[in-house]
């Protein structure tokens, strides 16, 4: 388990706020260090609390900079308004599927917008309608 990685590196400071599994990007925080340590981990991340709390979220002052360093030239803030609405049908045509998944969207914006949370959830709700219409 990641616990012994912790262990072994000097123990989980008292400050903790999060673990992440995987690096500070493309990572996702982990509910437990119980978590074992496969093929695939790549790093672990340990955010302290005033790092881990998320900043509120503000208006979106489009100004493209999520756009700007998206490595597949998406429009993340799009995207985030299109699973807002749940129209699913314009994230397809924004080819949502096309996302890695990388978090440079969210880590640049300086509205503090979760744009790759909300990806997320258009890319798997999209997936899962394409999958649906090949049946």
């Amino acid at each position: 388990p990641i616990a012994a990685l912790l262990e072994a590196a000097g123990g989980l400071p008292e400050n903790t706020g999060k673990i992440i599994g995987g690096g500070p990007m493309m990572g996702r925080a982990l509910l437990s260090p119980d978590v074992p340590v496969t093929k695939g981990s790549s790093g672990v991340l340990i955010l302290d609390k005033e790092e881990s709390v998320r900043k509120p979220m503000r208006d979106c002052i489009r100004c493209a900079k999520c756009v700007g360093v998206c490595p597949m030239g998406l429009n993340p803030a799009f995207l985030m308004r299109d699973t807002l609405y749940k129209s699913w049908d314009t994230a397809e045509k924004g080819n949502v599927v096309d996302c890695i998944e990388c978090g440079s969207c969210s880590f640049t914006c300086p509205a503090n917008r979760p744009l790759l949370d909300y990806i997320r959830q258009a890319k798997k709700t999209v997936m899962g309608i394409q999958r649906t219409r090949k049946q």
